[in-house]
């Protein structure tokens, strides 16, 4: 009777540590006073580099919904090979992956900004001082909220005609808010919870 009971503990504390997330380490932090708007493209890029080496695992972003939300949405995290361009990175990890929505009580364009919260199955390591790409699939009705203008690196990259291009040559000097996190530690005081639960 002990091992089913053991089990039930587990998998309800792995389901509540997935719904959090880490410490950040890359932040363009949200915040109303800077919204310019919002913008949509088959898939759209920003670069960052992480204030320290680590795993991530989080991406947290900030969206608008003119329609239903999405129940996935494409993430990928890439790796710059020196160029400072989305189009010749290494992927590191991919995938559709399920958001945890929160409306955040601003809005654009007479919609609900919401803060999007995506996980990761696995985390990968990143180094501190390198350069990366977040890309993020925005297909129609799905609005990433930008600021004007850039705050770190270079603009928005918006995709078309099967490659990226930067958004600032068409002299839209947008930059996005998200923030990048590392995977929920487990601290010494939940597993002293946890078997003291038995």
């Amino acid at each position: 009777m002990r091992i089913p009971i053991l089990l039930l503990v587990v998998s309800v504390f792995a389901v509540s540590a997935f719904a959090q997330t880490g410490d950040a380490i890359f932040t363009q932090s949200y915040n109303f006073s800077d919204v310019d708007g919002g913008v949509t493209s088959a898939s759209l890029a920003d670069d960052f580099v992480p204030d320290f080496s680590g795993d991530i695992q989080h991406i947290v972003l900030w969206m608008v919904f003119t329609g239903s939300p999405p129940s996935d949405i494409f993430i990928e995290l890439s790796e710059d090979n020196g160029d400072v361009n989305p189009n010749s990175a290494a992927s590191l990890i991919s995938g559709n992956l399920i958001p945890s929505i929160v409306a955040n009580g601003d809005s654009l364009y007479g919609y609900p900004i919401s803060e999007m919260t995506l996980s990761f199955p696995s985390a990968t390591s990143v180094t501190v001082g390198e350069l990366y790409w977040l890309e993020v699939g925005t297909v129609s009705g799905l609005y990433w909220v930008y600021q004007d203008p850039v705050v770190f690196g270079t603009s928005l990259w918006n995709f078309s005609a099967g490659e990226y291009h930067k958004m600032s040559e068409a002299g839209d000097d947008f930059d996005s808010f998200f923030e990048i996190r590392t995977p929920v530690a487990l601290e010494r005081s939940s597993w002293g919870a946890i078997k003291a639960s038995f």
